[in-house]
């Protein structure tokens, strides 16, 4: 229950700990309902971290636009917002369904990110049949006309799958910008007349491309490819980069840069957004024949990236990493302009920066005293039965896949039906109902263990926000399992065998996929 909060004292400043105690579980959620930060914006380009088989050998990934002040009837037609309404994500994909010809499809912010509607409802842990359930559920509720069963009932194939719970797949970061009621009702008009009937093609329609069209509408030049790093293909990372350099040198649209990052599970991590020279020369795949067959060529690649083609998504989040930063950005060009009587308030501006970076992201300090603090704790969580060792807390996210069926509570949250053992019970899954009575409390706070273990191991660049992180912390003390433990109960727990003693095979696909990209990435 403790937040870290920061005192300026020199270039870095200090850190001071202060207590933050949320007295209801409401109030800890109203502090994380501030998570679509983008929705007090306009435009927002959305990007997407590669995944999967496609993303190990492409790194390319996925790109989506934001659209806070413009709303639709329906996935395929838009229209301004009404008073109350969140705009949507708008995006471009193969086929989303028989139904849908365009090239695009529109779905609400929360529920692309999370398949859900309420942000209330929001999980804090997600595997694939929660995915599919929470993507049937969307369907059954708002896309029927639009996407049709299979006839035999069951839930059909399709890229409209990819406009839901995008959040489970990979980490996600917005580029956001303001405009104006004039520009948006003015790309409105442009958008509506435009032919979005075409054939989507990777080389030359993708996704980018799309969302490249979408951003120059309203900016006209504000994002473009990377001719010489993509070989002519419209890729995430170069518009990230063009529209970075666009939107930094106007602080009057508040550039600023949101991350969301990947609901923790067993579900394959995202990894970064990579241009086709990177990956050429950061891939064993790609490197090791290069250099033994063309030399030259290898060369040729590297230079090209090194001289042209570097660019960070996760550097650029650090640096424009709240809708604060960019008014203090702003702020910062105002000063300039006024003259050099201003140092003073500038040297304070920049540590209100600094400020604002260290209360998101933390710092190495900040990060190894919660490890060392989990050392113990997970210490105790072995010696008392709870988890039969380490190897058990790292698998348990998996486990809990294979042990459970997703479901819905009365009042529309979450929840796993786990085969514990010899018996069946419930478990919330999220925020608002991990404490809730029908939540049985040891799987509870085996999820919040094995859910701050996976963030303390993660790469920084993977970790979720200090304040998500700090949330997450303050539910797990509240879920510590306190209680005298009897002798008997103690032998029980620690003589009963791991959760999951013999875990469902790979495929022979499968394993061979993983064994070929272990070597080769």
């Amino acid at each position: 229950m403790i937040v870290l909060i920061v005192e300026a004292e020199g270039q870095y400043g200090r850190i001071i700990k202060r207590g933050w105690y949320f007295m209801k579980t409401g109030l800890l959620t109203l502090v994380l309902l501030l998570i679509p930060a983008v929705a007090q914006a306009d435009v927002s380009m959305i990007v997407l971290e590669s995944v999967g088989v496609a993303g190990e050998f492409t790194g390319s990934g996925h790109t989506a636009v934001y659209l806070s002040n413009i709303c639709a009837d329906g996935p395929v037609k838009l229209r301004l917002c009404n008073p109350g309404e969140s705009g949507v994500v708008i995006s471009a994909y193969p086929k989303f369904s028989d139904q849908i010809t365009q090239e695009w499809m529109a779905v609400p912010f929360i529920p692309y990110l999370y398949g859900v509607e309420d942000p209330r409802q929001i999980p804090i842990y997600a595997n694939g049949k929660v995915r599919r359930l929470l993507r049937e559920n969307y369907r059954q509720q708002h896309l029927l006309p639009y996407v049709q069963e299979n006839s035999d009932g069951t839930m059909p194939n399709g890229s409209w799958q990819t406009m839901l719970t995008m959040a489970f797949n990979r980490d996600i970061y917005s580029f956001t910008v303001k405009t104006t009621s004039e520009e948006d009702a003015k790309f409105l008009d442009r958008f509506n007349a435009m032919n979005w009937e075409g054939k989507f093609s990777v080389f030359s329609r993708n996704c980018a491309d799309f969302t490249r069209k979408v951003i120059n509408t309203y900016f006209p030049g504000a994002t473009r490819r990377d001719v010489i790093n993509d070989f002519g293909i419209t890729t995430p990372k170069a518009l990230a980069k063009s529209f970075t350099r666009y939107a930094s040198s106007r602080p009057e649209r508040l550039f600023h840069v949101t991350k969301y990052p990947q609901i923790v599970g067993p579900i394959w991590r995202s990894d970064d957004n990579k241009n086709f020279t990177e990956k050429a020369i950061t891939s064993k795949k790609y490197v090791v024949p290069s250099l033994v067959f063309y030399p030259p060529v290898f060369g040729a690649m590297a230079g090209a990236y090194l001289l042209t083609g570097r660019y960070s998504v996760p550097n650029t989040y650090k640096k424009y990493i709240s809708a604060e930063t960019a008014r203090l950005n702003l702020e910062k060009k105002r000063l300039k302009a006024s003259g050099s009587k201003n140092a003073a308030e500038l040297a304070e501006n920049q540590l209100r920066i600094e400020r604002e970076r260290l209360m998101h992201l933390g710092n190495k300090q900040i990060w190894n005293s919660y490890e060392a603090r989990f050392g113990k704790i997970l210490e105790r969580a072995i010696g008392y039965g709870i988890f039969q060792d380490k190897r058990e807390v790292m698998t348990y996210l998996r486990d809990l896949e294979f042990m459970s069926t997703p479901e819905f509570d009365e009042n529309g949250f979450l929840v796993l039906r786990v085969k514990y053992y010899n018996s069946e019970r419930k478990l919330g899954i999220t925020r608002q109902n991990i404490l809730a009575p029908h939540s049985d409390r040891e799987l509870a706070y085996k999820l919040m263990v094995a859910k701050i273990y996976a963030e303390l191991n993660a790469k920084s660049k993977n970790r979720e926000s200090l304040q998500d992180f700090l949330t997450h912390w303050d539910l797990m003390d509240r879920l510590t399992l306190d209680e005298p433990v009897t002798g008997e109960q103690l032998a029980y727990r620690q003589n009963r065998g791991r959760f999951v003693e013999n875990p469902p095979a790979d495929s022979s696909s499968r394993k061979m996929m993983k064994v070929f990209l272990k070597v080769t990435k």
